[in-house]
């Protein structure tokens, strides 16, 4: 609707815009945001191994999973046991 095109490169972290109706090159940028996602989701290392499969992702994702849920149950219990040792 306004004329702009956004190329956005999937190698790399890279975006380029252009005007349609000159074909004039607007702006050519980084962008970060993809590189934040990558370190948060934990795909990063399949990125960098170039691996298409995204079972490092997978494994990061299951282990941190499994971590919260168990500094949740034993935060719970050590926050709980004193208080059920004193009754």
């Amino acid at each position: 609707a306004k004329g702009i095109v956004k190329f956005l490169y999937v190698h790399h972290f890279w975006e380029l815009q252009l005007d349609c109706t000159t074909g004039e090159i607007l702006q050519v940028s980084r962008r970060n945001s993809d590189i934040i996602e990558k370190i948060h989701d934990g795909s990063l290392a399949d990125y960098g191994m170039k691996n298409s499969s995204d079972w490092i992702k997978l494994i990061y994702t299951t282990v941190m999973g499994l971590a919260l849920i168990l500094f949740t149950v034993t935060g719970f219990w050590l926050w709980y046991g004193p208080k059920r040792m004193r009754r």
